[in-house]
């Protein structure tokens, strides 16, 4: 049972008025931030917990007690994930008699029980008492009682980052773990910057996998996925990686990636096999795409500019 159902509706109706006016702001804040999200393209959902858990292998875990905890760094949910945004203001009507009611409590000083929260990195979500959360949150409160149960990792989650990070880091972690090359090249260096790109790096391997196995005479023993994977690291990847280096590609492209790179110059190594009908090499679609970037000026001014603010942001971050 959600702690929240505790309280009973023993307030007149003038003194909640200003409690649901609250809440009537708290929504339309939400609104506001969702449609500027929406323009830029981010993220303005809460984290599940389970989609977390599962993407890191989350499974130690330790009882903190009850400690305070600062509200800005719970950005997550258990189950409620859809009812509240990442600043835990109220997304649905139906939350305002509970919203309200809490809001007022804690307007008259009323000391409620603690909330209990998963800790994961330094980021919490709440398993129970989201309610308190939103309303402490929209009142300025700054750190909340709660009962942490902490979940151990070492991937480094903070309260900062983008929910967009957290599921690419989610998708490394996987891609790592899936590969066998988190152990096996532990100086394995591999980083997106949009979510699904690891996907076309397992299919490559799937792919090759299935090549290498169809080769195998018959009393030989099949490659596994993880040997497959490091076939692909050090004999396809990293050749790939020293080409686009040598070119000077990702000079051309500052706001991407080595590994985004290489999924793109694969993916356009497919389309020109495709084009002409026979395999092509990783080196000649790499000379492609800077013929294209060459014969293209407003491309190459786009680029210009993304370069002088990249090198401005790095000259400033050096005086700091």
């Amino acid at each position: 049972m959600n702690k929240d159902n505790y309280f009973d509706d023993g307030i007149s109706s003038g003194t909640i008025t200003a409690s649901r006016q609250e809440f009537e702001s708290a929504m339309f804040i939400s609104l506001l931030k969702n449609l500027k999200y929406l323009l830029v393209g981010r993220n303005n959902e809460l984290l599940s917990f389970e989609k977390v858990k599962t993407g890191f292998g989350l499974y130690k875990r330790n009882n903190l007690g009850v400690r305070p905890v600062f509200v800005d760094d719970i950005i997550g949910s258990l189950d409620r994930y859809s009812d509240f945004d990442r600043y835990f203001l109220p997304k649905k009507a139906h939350l305002q008699r509970r919203w309200a009611q809490i809001h007022n409590l804690l307007l008259r000083d009323v000391i409620l029980p603690p909330v209990k929260l998963y800790k994961v990195g330094k980021v919490y979500f709440v398993l129970d008492g989201h309610h308190r959360v939103s309303a402490s949150k929209k009142m300025g409160v700054k750190y909340i009682d709660a009962e942490v149960i902490e979940y151990i990792t070492d991937v480094e989650i903070t309260p900062d980052m983008d929910p967009k990070e957290i599921v690419l880091l989610i998708e490394k972690e996987n891609f790592l773990n899936l590969t066998g090359l988190k152990i096996n090249r532990p100086e394995i260096k591999t980083r997106v910057t949009a979510p699904g790109q690891y996907d076309i790096l397992l299919g490559q391997i799937n792919k090759l996998l299935v090549q290498l196995n169809e080769n195998i005479k018959e009393d030989k023993k099949l490659l596994t996925f993880k040997e497959a994977s490091l076939i692909w690291y050090d004999n396809i990847y990293l050749p790939a990686i020293e080409t686009i280096k040598n070119y000077g590609i990702l000079e051309k492209f500052p706001n991407r990636t080595k590994t985004d790179l290489y999924i793109w110059i694969n993916e356009h190594k497919r389309y020109l096999s495709l084009k002409y009908g026979r395999e092509i090499v990783i080196k000649f679609a790499a000379k492609d795409i800077m013929r294209m970037y060459n014969k293209n000026p407003f491309r190459r001014l786009a680029l210009s500019i993304v370069n002088l603010k990249y090198r401005l942001i790095k000259k400033f971050r050096r005086k700091k």
